[in-house]
Order: structure tokens, then sequence, then C-alpha cells
């Protein structure tokens, strides 16, 4: 192993995990680099391909095996180990007080969604106390939208038999701005929402590192 590879392994010994950057960070999972190419230059390659280390999450298993010098057990390492952040960083409930600052549940919902590269709808059913009963994903699209059916939606609430409900989904191509469409579908989930007793508490959609909320913008009657 060359100098350079062992770099981030001995700074890391001497001065702690923390003390690596993100290259370093990276370079420590890839282990080695290949002939001609040193561990480091292939991280940058890495980076490169996800468009800066804040989108790691966004690689898929196909890009990573594109990069020369990662194979299949590389790629599948560094996917387990961004799929461990990501569960670690979910959140299982959601208490009152979070519920009426959407910056509280937007880290959790862009974990969940913000890194899908097509369209998610995504439900979370609450109970009187905020807590969360279930939550899951409704819809699947492609990467510009997703078919929801507002009766649908109501029905999975009645069934968890919901107090609230909150609903979310993710636009892949990072503009958080709503379109016609998202607009449409609040209003009619909002008042489909009261006609049943269970409140809509917001519609959030999410990005890679923003997000929207229908409610801080008071457009959910």
């Amino acid at each position: 192993m060359s100098a350079d590879e062992l770099m981030p392994r001995e700074k890391a010994l001497n001065y702690g995990i923390a003390s690596l950057d993100n290259n370093e960070l990276l370079a420590l999972i890839i282990k080695s680099g290949y002939k001609g190419q040193s561990v480091m230059e292939l991280t940058q390659d890495i980076l490169d391909m996800a468009n800066g280390f804040d989108n790691l999450l966004s690689l898929t298993y196909e890009e990573l095996t594109s990069i020369k010098g990662i194979k299949q057990a590389k790629a599948l390492e560094l996917l387990a180990i961004l799929e461990i952040y990501k569960r670690l960083s979910n959140v299982e409930k959601i208490s009152e007080p979070s519920l009426d600052h959407p910056k509280k549940v937007v880290e959790w919902l862009r974990f969940t969604l913000g890194y899908a590269d097509t369209e998610e709808f995504f439900a979370v059913f609450l109970d009187g106390k905020g807590t969360i009963i279930r939550s899951e994903i409704l819809y699947k699209g492609n990467r510009h939208s997703a078919n929801i059916a507002v009766d649908e939606v109501i029905r999975k609430a009645l069934l968890h038999k919901a107090s609230y409900l909150l609903v979310a989904h993710n636009h892949p191509s990072g503009n958080i701005s709503p379109s016609q469409a998202d607009i449409d579908l609040t209003a009619k989930l909002s008042d489909a929402c009261k006609m049943m007793g269970i409140p809509l508490l917001d519609h959030i959609i999410v990005g890679k590192t923003d997000y929207f909320s229908f409610k801080n913008h008071d457009m959910i009657k």
C-alpha cells in the first residue's frame, strides 16, 4: 500500500476520525486505488459522480460501478455505509411541538424521500398525541410526477385510525416549488380530510437540500 493510501488511516489513528476531511473519510472506506491512480484520486472521481460530498446519498450501484476502480465489493460496501447513515438518521416519532415546525421533520423526510430518483408520495398517520401510528410510501411515479388517489389516502388514514395526517413527496429535479398539480392535490386532500375529521397538518415537498411547506405558506385550508 502506498504512502498516499496509508495517509488517512494514519491520520485517523494519530488524531482521531474527526480529523479527516471528506475525501479522506471516503478514502478510508474505499481503501485503495488501482494501477496508475491513487485512492485519493479515486475518491475524487466518486465525489465528481455525486456532484459533491453532500450528494453521496443519491449515488446508485450502477453509477458507482461505472467508475473505473470501483467494482461490486467496493460499491456495495459504500452503499451499505450510506444506508446505515440514512437509517440512523431516521426519526421514529414526531411530537406535537415538532408538527408546528416543519424544519424538525424535514430532515427525516429528506432522508426518506429526498434522494430518490423518482417521485414518491409519503403519508404519515398520527394519533391524537402526534405520535406516528404508521408511515409509508403510498405511490411511486417517474422523475416528474406520481399519480395520487385522494380517496385511497383517506382510506388508509381511516384504516390506521389516524387523528391527523401529514403527507410529503419529493421533487427529484431539486426544484421544490409546488406545481399546479401539487397545489390542486393539496386542496383536494385538505377538503377530504376535513370532511372525515382527520386534519391535514401539512404537505411538504422535499429535495436534497431544501423543502417547501404548504402550511408555512398558508396554502392549507
